[in-house]
């Protein structure tokens, strides 16, 4: 028996509902992650690269709003209305800092992917940075180019000219300013804050176990990365009930 047009909408309408419903729960249980590291800090390019990046990959990129700021321990003074910066790991950890406010800038306009509370494309490249970066205390250089083509970034060339241009102190000045801001002052990097709200043990956990300390702020619907089961599951076993009895009402 073949489906009639009746039929064909009713589906098309319990899919629609189905699709705004998942986004609606992603919206609603967002959970907003700032991160506080510098380019060269050892511990944030292994927080980076082994905790935040993997989980990104991950079904709970659709419940982080991200917000990343490499300034760390930094400060700076204007001297002739010249910025000037001092980085916790030295020079070359500034030009890092710098690369990075750039490309948070840059690329695609700093906007969020679809879905998305943060840019895919620039945290790949930023994760790619610190990854492949070569640390030495006399040439530090990082791979803008190579990370560039890993990640599809087709203005890395425009990055590197912010970098070193009065562009790229003014962005990173911008993020030591959100940095000074924090409340109470940061004295760790990194330091990860979850919903704007500074506790340690948080900050502590994610260093360690991110999606433990993110999937505490997911109140509803955990995705099947926080406990073997997911909310999200549940909702298409519905779906499925619902189209079944569907059918059932055809024949």
């Amino acid at each position: 028996m073949m489906v009639g047009k009746s039929s064909f909408i009713f589906f098309a309408s319990i899919a629609l509902f189905f699709a705004s419903t998942v986004q609606a729960q992603h919206e609603d249980h967002m959970v907003y992650v700032d991160v506080y590291y510098e380019s060269l800090c050892p511990d944030s390019i292994k927080f980076f690269t082994k905790q935040l990046y993997p989980s990104l990959q991950t079904n709970l990129s659709h419940f982080v709003n991200l917000t990343l700021l490499p300034y760390g321990k930094s400060d700076y003074t204007t001297v002739q209305n010249q910025l000037e910066f001092t980085c916790h790991h030295g020079p070359f950890e500034c030009e890092g800092n710098k690369i990075q406010a750039c490309a948070l800038a840059l690329i695609e306009k700093g906007q969020p992917s679809e879905g998305l509370g943060y840019n895919r494309i620039t945290v790949g490249f930023i994760n790619c940075l610190m990854d492949k970066v070569d640390r030495q205390t006399s040439n530090t250089t990082f791979p803008l180019k190579e990370c560039a083509e890993i990640n599809q970034v087709t203005n890395y060339v425009d990055i590197d000219n912010c970098a070193h241009h009065v562009d790229g102190s003014k962005h990173l000045s911008t993020l030591g300013e959100l940095t000074k801001n924090l409340k109470p002052p940061l004295t760790s990097v990194p330091t990860i804050v979850f919903n704007k709200q500074y506790r340690k043990e948080d900050s502590d956990l994610a260093q360690e176990n991110f999606v433990r300390a993110l999937c505490q702020y997911i109140h509803h619907d955990k995705p099947a990365e926080c406990s073997g089961s997911s909310g999200l599951k549940t909702s298409f076993t519905i779906l499925v009930l619902l189209v079944s009895l569907a059918f059932a009402k055809l024949f």
